[in-house]
């Protein structure tokens, strides 16, 4: 599945990331949290959205003579003249520096600190991710940060999208995951009105990011206090890996070899010493995170570098690797009586 990202005829990457490249290798890459000013300039997203006048032909049989349309305009890039797309005269462009300063001025006196920038689809859309002020703990040494995301469809198709992300969000397969993300799909700001309304809108919503991190954080630590017993750890294991009955239809040597293999990596993690932080330790939060480390982490093929990381992100964010998490999650949950919504 391509990563989409904008790359321009000289091969410059419209992308860049803090701390670690993306899973792609592509984009310039800081070896610190970047500022909105960095992110914009590194990821080369500082060209403007023109708004053009749309023109018809009166008569086919006379080139010479247009009609200028009044319902429609053309938005392009101010750099390269690329159509992004067709909207009405009622579209109000929001520009991509625009888009940093409001995520900036989310944050009281501190500039919020961007995760990664990056364009899609020549310039279609822009995705920022940043880091919300604050760190979530589950446990000691045991900790979640928390994302915003914000992205503008500058060809007309969808509203700006604001909300919380528990995910790197680097390219457009994450960005799709992203979206699908409960609370994160259904908050969007439409390309109309002025910038002061978004900007108070998206307070409220910054608050409401916070609150459901906080909400996350809270099932984390209600699994971290729920120690498993080792019978408690076995039927765990049980439901999210089976063994194959021999009496099974479709036990084959392979499979049964394949299915054991898969139970040993399991427990293997869920024995690790990141498993085994103070606080979390033979908990449902460690069961729980066992059977993620093993399906992020389990070695992946392709003939490249690259191919096996795009093979593992597959995996990981989609398919069985994602319905397998969310069952983890929900698993571990019934295990320790907490009620979910």
């Amino acid at each position: 599945m391509s990563h989409e990202i904008t790359i321009r005829e000289d091969g410059f990457a419209e992308a860049a990331y803090s701390m670690q490249p993306a899973w792609h290798g592509l984009g310039t890459v800081f070896d610190h949290a970047m500022s909105s000013s960095e992110a914009l300039t590194a990821a080369g997203l500082d060209w403007e959205v023109r708004q053009e006048d749309v023109y018809r032909r009166t008569d086919p049989e006379i080139p010479q003579e247009y009609i200028c349309l009044d319902n429609i305009k053309l938005n392009t890039r101010s750099d390269n003249d690329v159509v992004l797309g067709m909207v009405s005269d009622h579209y109000q462009v929001i520009q991509n520096v625009e888009a940093f300063q409001f995520l900036d001025a989310l944050v009281e006196e501190h500039e919020m600190k961007f995760e990664s920038a990056f364009s899609l689809y020549g310039g279609k859309k822009v995705v920022l991710l940043a880091q919300m002020p604050g760190v979530e703990t589950i446990a000691k040494d045991d900790h979640i940060l928390p994302y915003i995301l914000m992205s503008l469809g500058h060809d007309g198709t969808e509203s700006i999208r604001f909300g919380p992300v528990a995910m790197r969000v680097v390219c457009a397969n994450t960005y799709a995951i992203a979206n699908e993300e409960k609370g994160v799909s259904s908050l969007s700001i439409q390309h109309r009105g002025n910038i002061q309304e978004k900007l108070d809108r998206a307070r409220g919503i910054l608050g409401l990011a916070s609150t459901q991190f906080a909400q996350y954080a809270e099932i984390g630590s209600q699994l971290a206090e729920y120690k498993l017993s080792k019978d408690d750890w076995m039927s765990y294991l049980n439901i999210m890996c089976p063994e194959l009955n021999p009496l099974d239809p479709d036990h084959t040597p392979r499979r049964a070899k394949k299915l054991q293999e898969t139970r040993d990596e399991i427990i293997n993690c869920f024995c690790n010493e990141r498993q085994q932080l103070e606080g979390i330790g033979k908990s449902a939060w460690a069961a729980y995170n066992a059977v993620v480390e093993h399906i992020d982490h389990l070695p992946r093929r392709g003939a490249t570098r690259q191919r096996k990381a795009e093979a593992r992100f597959n995996v990981c964010l989609y398919g069985a690797g994602r319905d397998m998490k969310e069952r983890a999650l929900a698993t571990a949950c019934r295990f320790a009586g907490i009620e979910t919504v």
